[in-house]
């Protein structure tokens, strides 16, 4: 893309910069993908399913994917027709039902996540300051994309009941009251498996004393 069609501002160049991440992103997930057997979507849903550590339904899996409902069950059934994933009865509800990993299917999962570990070493030649600097702009980024409804909402820690916000982490870390744990920006978790959703007026004071963070 040519020089100044996302304009000259700084909110241009770093959205120019994001979409050239975008294009390695995509190009990479085929590339794995391709050598797997699998679509980018299908590795998708395995990582989903292997985060999640449980069943999930079908509505769950698009809501939580962005997918349509109709390309979620595709490519269910043909994960399914792969011995990666079987459907059950939701044990919460006999007439819905359920996806869960299989033993391949876990296999296919963990070799799902190693497709973006080009872009974990890249980060990784940045400073310790700049990547957490960069996750926050990130979090960030996420939230405004979420309150827009233009993302799924994450079980992040920003969000979640049980976090503690500190004004400045650098010398008095974030806290989760039930890990009982402090955090750095940078532990701070994008998809938590003990995540309960806070109240609106808790998340905005969370946000409020996060987005002042230097």
């Amino acid at each position: 893309m040519s020089e100044g069609v996302y304009g000259e501002q700084a909110t241009g160049r770093v959205t120019h910069g994001l979409l050239r991440l975008s294009t390695a992103m995509r190009s990479q997930a085929w590339e794995w993908a391709e050598g797997a057997g699998l679509t980018p979507t299908q590795g998708e849903i395995l990582v989903l399913l292997m985060q999640r550590k449980g069943p999930m339904r079908l509505g769950e899996i698009a809501r939580e994917t962005a997918l349509t409902a109709a390309t979620t069950s595709d490519a269910v059934s043909t994960l399914e027709g792969k011995g990666l994933v079987e459907k059950r009865r939701a044990i919460d509800d006999g007439r819905a039902l359920a996806v869960r990993l299989t033993a391949r299917g876990r296999t296919a999962a963990k070799k799902a996540l190693q497709w973006p570990d080009f872009l974990s070493k890249a980060v990784g030649t940045l400073r310790e300051d700049e990547q957490a600097a960069f996750y926050r702009s990130l979090l960030k980024t996420i939230r405004q994309l979420e309150a827009a409804q233009q993302i799924p909402a994450h079980r992040m820690c920003l969000s979640c009941s049980h976090f503690e916000v500190s004004k400045n982490p650098k010398k008095v870390p974030h806290h989760c009251a039930l890990l009982q744990i402090d955090m750095a920006d940078t532990d701070l978790r994008l998809d938590c498996s003990v995540y309960e959703e806070g109240d609106l007026g808790q998340q905005k004071k969370v946000w409020k004393v996060f987005a002042q963070i230097a």
